[in-house]
């Protein structure tokens, strides 16, 4: 009844946890096919998908990129080796609850003008420091609403967008998670499903979650950002809604079909 999707695993030296994080997609009812891509990791990671894809090669994907080009590449590459109509993006270290998948893939089917859907984001192992700041469920609001590994998309809805961004700003600083995930809440429906099952989001020391909560619950910058980085950061947000805009016109225009034109030029 509801519709399959496809799940994509960016990975980088993930031998710890990605036994953890596959298993959890294999157990989901509406699951497609699953696509490994190995963002040239230095450890074990590629064998063991390549293992996995061996024993289960109808539901398992794997593509290794030449060269370590970041999460964000990852994520673009595993997003063209799929043909299903939905695609769903997991960090190699999180996990899905039983039944993730279907919630998203019901949203999909019973409200079609959903481009994006976000499932629940539930930290698992996070500091004290951050869990027992009476702000802390503001501030995990902007984590649930800019991460990349909880948001399921309509493939050619992401396809449109160009995908996560890949600016050299995003490798330095991280990012290119929140500059799509707000240039998609301005120029589509997204659904949130934060109150139902959803991905398990495992903390450690130093992930993108502490840097986020350090700006928010206690005003600490992270290194490196500064005005000007953040105002670059905006602009490819804006560039994102730029283009949709253009496309949105050019699909509803009234003018259907070949169209010959005569190109007239005014003498200087």
């Amino acid at each position: 009844m509801f519709p399959h999707i496809d799940v994509i695993i960016p990975c980088y030296n993930a031998e710890k946890t990605l036994a953890r994080a596959v298993e959890s997609v294999l157990n989901q009812p509406c699951l497609g096919k699953i696509w490994l891509i190995d963002d040239a990791s230095a450890d074990n990671t590629f064998a063991l998908a390549q293992k996995w894809a061996k024993d289960c090669p109808e539901r398992i994907g794997v593509e290794k990129m030449p060269l370590n080009g970041g999460v964000a590449k990852a994520r673009n590459w595993g997003a063209l080796q799929s043909t299903n109509e939905f695609i769903a993006f997991l960090d190699a270290d999180d996990a899905y609850e039983p039944g993730a998948l279907e919630v998203a893939a019901a949203t999909f089917h019973f409200q079609p003008d959903t481009s994006v859907v976000r499932l629940a984001l539930k930290p698992i192992g996070l500091a004290s420091r951050y869990v027992e700041h009476p702000n802390f469920d503001f501030a995990w609001q902007h984590m649930r609403m800019t991460c990349g590994g909880n948001m399921v998309f309509r493939r050619a809805f992401f396809l449109a967008c160009g995908g996560f961004p890949q600016d050299a700003l995003f490798r330095e600083l991280g990012g290119e998670d929140g500059a799509l995930g707000i240039a998609t809440t301005r120029i589509g429906k997204v659904a949130t499903l934060f109150d139902e099952v959803g991905v398990l989001h495992y903390c450690r020391a130093g992930m993108h979650a502490e840097r986020l909560l350090e700006a928010i619950l206690f005003q600490k910058t992270a290194e490196g950002v500064t005005e000007e980085k953040m105002a670059q950061a905006n602009a490819v947000t804006d560039e994102i809604c730029r283009r949709m805009e253009a496309l949105k016109c050019g699909l509803n225009s009234q003018q259907i079909g070949i169209r010959p034109l005569i190109l007239t030029r005014s003498e200087a």
